[in-house]
C-alpha cells in the first residue's frame, strides 16, 4: 500500500492546477526554462528507531537505521536515473504478480 501511496502522490502532483500555474508562469520560465515541480521517492522496508531532536522551542522527529539510509540513498538515486520512484528489491519481492507487472528492474546498485 505504501508503493501505491507514492504513485498516487506523484499522479496528484502532476495533475495539480496550482502547480500548473508555476509551470506556465512566464517570469519563472524566463529565469528557469522548463521549470517543473519534481519529487524523488525512495521506498525500502525495515526497522527504524524514532527519536526527538531539537530544542525547547522546536522538536522534530528523526528516524535512524540502515533501512532509513537505504530509502534515502534510493531517493537520491532518482535524480541519477531520472525517475520519480525507486524501490528496493525487498519491496518488489512483496508485490503481487499483478503489481509486479507495472515495475521494471533498472539496475543493481550497491550503496
Amino acid at each position: 500500500m505504501s508503493a501505491l501511496a507514492f504513485f498516487k502522490i506523484i499522479s496528484e502532483t502532476r495533475k495539480c492546477k496550482k502547480l500548473r500555474k508555476y509551470r506556465e508562469n512566464d517570469k519563472l520560465n524566463e529565469r528557469m526554462p522548463g521549470y517543473e515541480v519534481k519529487m524523488g521517492n525512495g521506498l525500502h522496508i525495515g526497522w527504524a528507531i524514532e527519536g526527538a531532536i531539537g530544542s525547547f522551542y522546536k522538536i522534530d522527529a528523526s528516524y535512524l537505521s540502515p533501512h532509513v539510509k537505504m530509502a534515502e540513498n534510493l531517493e537520491g538515486a532518482t535524480k541519477i536515473y531520472g525517475v520519480p520512484v525507486l524501490i528496493s528489491g525487498e519491496i518488489r519481492r512483496l508485490f503481487s504478480k499483478e503489481a509486479d507487472r507495472y515495475v521494471r528492474h533498472i539496475d543493481a546498485i550497491r550503496f
